[in-house]
Parts: C-alpha cells; structure tokens; sequence
C-alpha cells in the first residue's frame, strides 16, 4: 500500500471521543487528505508510462464517458439504494427490539441487491466499450506497466537466472516446487508444461540463453500475471476513477507550463 494511502488510513481511524455533533473543519480537512492520498496513488501508477500530452487528453476524454455511463445508470441506482435502505431500516428496528425479521423482509433485500448487482454487471458491459480505444491510446508497453505484465516478466526472467545458477541435484528439487507451484491448467500451463521450459532454460548454453530468455519468460507469463479479465478489470477501475480527469488535466497543465 502506497504510504499515502497508509497515512489516510491512519488518520480516518484515530478515535474521536465525544462525537461533536459537526466537525466540518475535521471533515473538510479528511476529505482533502483522501483526495490528496488519492492523487498521490494515481499518480505513482501514471508517472512510470511518461504519457504524452495527447496520450493524457485521450484517457481524459475516456474517463469523461465512463463518468457519463455512470450517470445514465444515476437514476435507477439511486431508485435501488433507497428502496434497499428503506429495508435495511426496516431489519435494523426489528433487531433493536429483539424481533424476528419477516421473510418477505429478507427476500426483498435479496432481490434488491440482486438487482443492484445486474445494474453493475450492465454499466461494466457499457464500460468495456471504452477498452479497446485505451488500449489504442496507450504504448503495448505502457499497458504491459500499468497491467502488471512488465513486473510479472520481470519475475519469470529472474527465476529462470536463479534456477540456472543452482547445482544439479538443487536444480532438480528447485524445478520440481517450482513447476507444482505455478501449476496453471486452466491457463495452459500446467506443472508439466513448466518443468519443460525449465529445463529447456537450463540445458542452453549462456549465448543461447541470452537470446531466447525474454521469449522463456513469455511462455512462463500466464503463471505470473493476471488474467485478460482481470486486467480488463483493472482497466476500467482507473478510467472509473473520479479523481482521474482532473488529475489528467493538472498533468497537462504542469507539463505544459
């Protein structure tokens, strides 16, 4: 965790005694560390990719539509929340006073939130729209580094060197918890398929290695990152972001002046 974010945790969790019943200079000044911590994140997440003007204004303009799906989807979310806050009131006072919750209760919150769960499923299916013209706006590298992809390789690349540098009967044992561990049949790579690339790393001479070790860790790359859906994921998590397209904007505006 970034050590902002550590710092806003901190501070939303030291104790207040004797709850004032408004503390809007406390509030106003949390709210600005949350913001702050929040612009600090992003922007230890977009610094690395060394975006372009044009790169800064296209993942703007693309955070803007998915904040105008987001607010075509307003009304019948705001619909949903208050009818599952009006349950919820509901099953609160019977708890208070110690009576059993109607089962026609219990359905109802069920159904709300199964409906909320459909209008989030809906508004993603709208997002991923978006997706492909970010993955146009940003270098295969800079999406390999916000993914994760970059660091995973990294990962794979520096177990092949370890694994190398081993004695044989290490080597063996090694390869053998390694292979069981990154065990990825659902992704193609299953344990007997990496004990193969393994020893494929290890039989080749040091110029051959050398030559092939990046297309090695490609093979092993599925066992260390995340899925397609996953990334996808995050994706739309930082165009979702409402801090987004005003920070974007401020890093246009610092670069340019």
């Amino acid at each position: 965790m970034a050590l902002s974010t550590c710092l806003a945790c901190l501070i939303f969790t030291l104790p207040v005694f004797g709850q004032p019943t408004s503390l809007p200079a406390v509030d106003q000044a949390l709210a600005e560390v949350e913001a702050l911590s929040e612009d600090v994140d992003l922007l230890a997440k977009l610094t690395p990719l060394s975006l372009t003007a044009d790169q800064a204004r296209a993942l703007a303009a693309l955070a803007t539509r998915r904040q105008e799906i987001a607010a075509g989807q307003a009304p019948k979310r705001a619909e949903i929340l208050r009818a599952l806050a009006q349950a919820l009131r509901q099953k609160r006072q019977s708890l208070l006073f110690d009576l059993p919750v109607p089962d026609e209760l219990e359905d109802k919150l069920a159904q709300l939130n199964t409906e909320l769960q459909a209008l989030n499923r809906a508004e993603n299916e709208q997002a991923k729209n978006l997706l492909a013209e970010m993955r146009k706006a940003l270098r295969p590298e800079q999406l390999a580094v916000l993914t994760g992809r970059l660091e995973a390789k990294r990962n794979a690349m520096e177990l092949l060197d370890w694994l190398r540098e081993l004695d044989e009967a290490a080597y063996r044992e090694e390869a053998e918890n390694t292979a069981e561990e990154l065990d990825s049949p659902e992704r193609g790579l299953p344990a007997a398929k990496i004990r193969a690339i393994l020893d494929r790393a290890r039989a080749m001479d040091e110029v051959r290695f050398a030559r092939e070790k990046s297309a090695l860790a490609d093979e092993l790359l599925p066992a260390f990152s995340i899925s397609a859906e996953a990334e996808d994921q995050m994706l739309l998590e930082l165009l979702s972001n409402g801090r987004l397209v005003p920070l974007l904007n401020d890093l246009i505006a610092a670069r340019s002046g």
